[in-house]
């Protein structure tokens, strides 16, 4: 009878396909970690820095933050469920995740941002749609493109520097 670590790491190595691991081991980001370093340390921190920035940055009083701090915890769940995989394995699991929520805001920018922006005759629609589009994946799944797909996310953020600039100086976007 196999224990629960063990069927979260047969489970995982579902996820290892040939197209999973040429895309994982191509990437700038995910690369260097499903060779190196455990990602479920990386999301246990940033769980842990995001619950204590909330404490800080909220006007409530410490027993209503703690609260309403129920919701968040399982961001610390996820990183518990990821440490019992191996390396390539929880890169695999955060770039599925990262490809997945980017292309979804990449979509709703260019759908919903764009769209309403160019209705109400702001002047952030252009960015919110460039921006939409330089990050909505797909160029790298192209197999002649996937090994230098770190170059594409290079480009990526470099074509997003003269996006936010102007989406920031149109004076629409807040943080």
């Amino acid at each position: 009878m196999a224990n629960s670590a063990d069927k979260i790491k047969i489970n995982g190595a579902k996820l290892e396909t040939p197209f999973a691991i040429r895309q994982v081991e191509s990437h700038l980001i995910f690369g260097p970690f499903s060779r190196h370093f455990p990602l479920a340390y990386l999301a246990f921190a940033i769980a842990i820095l995001s619950l204590i920035a909330g404490f800080f940055a909220t006007g409530k009083a410490i027993g209503q933050y703690i609260g309403s701090i129920l919701d968040k915890l399982i961001f610390l769940f996820v990183p518990l469920l990821l440490v019992r995989m191996t390396y390539r394995q929880q890169a695999i699991v955060g770039w599925i995740a990262v490809k997945f929520t980017l292309g979804i805001v990449a979509f709703m920018m260019v759908t919903i941002g764009a769209t309403v922006s160019f209705q109400r005759g702001q002047t952030d629609a252009w960015p919110n749609l460039f921006l939409g589009l330089i990050w909505i994946p797909g160029i790298e799944f192209i197999p002649k493109i996937t090994p230098h797909q770190r170059y594409v996310t290079l480009a990526r953020i470099i074509l997003s520097i003269p996006c936010i600039y102007f989406g920031v100086k149109s004076g629409n976007w807040h943080w």
